[in-house]
């Protein structure tokens, strides 16, 4: 099998790693230089709960310079999944498809858009990885994962890969309702990952601090009643008390806490954003959902909250000036530089 790694992050190093130990020749493109580089010197090396190994791998920023593959793997944020469904297109052989295992939805909707449904399967994973440095993830906690076809019924060829993956240490539940789980995990996101990015706080850490619960049950209460209105089943008979538990026991780093740590843009808009608007759509009032988009959003334009060095004097003289010609004059009209 060759398989082609769009985004070679954490999550994707650890399930690259897999396939290859099962046999699979693995390919990488990222675009980011500094994680190409440490592929091509080092090989895309992982630790953690599976032991050490590290692959030797194709790795490029430019996808058309890979052999072309039977499965492009996309683990991405959702934010560059519009550039991955191209990539995919343009590295996937003629009877090759895409899996996404990406956080949010909209990612398995714009992969069908370039691809077709026939060439599309969608899943999520309770695997957790870290980046360590550039190439070189941790493999956190092994959790379950659960892949099904964008068309519904379960293929031969999911059944192949799904064997692959168990043979390199990753358990793979197939679906003929992927859907469910993706929402399922999608709502597991939105209520934990912001609420952690925000406080620093780790799931577990959450559940014991009395503020960072009420404010997790109040978030999650919200998207429920969003999942609710809008008809979707759930695989959990108790999706509230899921979540709940499940916060209990972790003490991961959740991935928009990885984010805004590392100042990088975070899945916000794939998340709690994308909720906000279906509930608008819905006609659901989210009022804390949107306020955790808007404390999300600001802290990404701050560098994840980190101290930062500015010329005070300098921007304070320019913003004073600028509310000088902003102010109107006398004569009824705003200043400006001509006044």
């Amino acid at each position: 099998m060759r398989v082609v790694l769009i985004g070679c992050g954490a999550m994707g190093a650890l399930f690259g790693a897999a396939l290859a130990q099962a046999g699979a020749r693995i390919a990488c493109f990222d675009r980011r230089p500094e994680v190409i580089e440490a592929i091509r010197r080092d090989g895309l090396r992982v630790s953690g709960v599976l032991g050490e190994r590290c692959v030797s791998a194709q790795a490029a920023l430019n996808v058309d310079e890979l052999d072309e593959a039977d499965l492009a793997l996309v683990l991405v944020d959702a934010s560059s999944t519009e550039q991955a469904a191209e990539a995919a297109q343009r590295c996937l052989a003629p009877q090759g498809f895409a899996l996404t295992l990406q956080n949010g939805i909209g990612n398995l909707e714009a992969l069908v858009a370039r691809l077709g449904r026939e060439r599309v399967a969608a899943g999520i994973t309770y695997n957790s990885g870290a980046g360590i440095a550039p190439g070189l993830a941790r493999h956190t906690n092994r959790g379950p994962t659960v892949i099904g076809e964008a068309t519904g019924p379960v293929s031969d060829r999911l059944g192949r890969l799904a064997r692959a993956f168990a043979q390199g240490g990753i358990d793979i539940e197939l679906s003929d309702a992927v859907e469910g789980h993706i929402w399922s995990k999608f709502v597991h996101n939105c209520a934990i990952n912001p609420v952690s990015a925000l406080t620093g706080l780790r799931p577990g850490e959450i559940w014991r601090h009395a503020p960072a619960r009420q404010l997790l049950e109040r978030v999650l209460d919200e998207i429920l009643a969003v999942v609710d209105r809008a008809g979707i089943r759930l695989p959990e008979a108790d999706p509230r008390a899921d979540n709940l538990q499940h916060c209990r026991v972790r003490y991961n780093r959740p991935s928009m806490l990885q984010h805004l740590l590392a100042g990088r843009t975070t899945e916000i808009g794939a998340l709690n954003e994308a909720l906000v608007a279906r509930a608008r759509a819905l006609g659901v009032p989210v009022p804390v959902n949107e306020a955790l988009v808007l404390a999300v959003r600001a802290l990404e334009a701050s560098g994840g909250g980190r101290d930062r060095e500015l010329d005070e004097a300098r921007l304070e003289a320019e913003a004073r000036l600028e509310l000088d010609q902003a102010r109107p004059d006398p004569a009824g009209h705003r200043g400006s530089p001509e006044h």
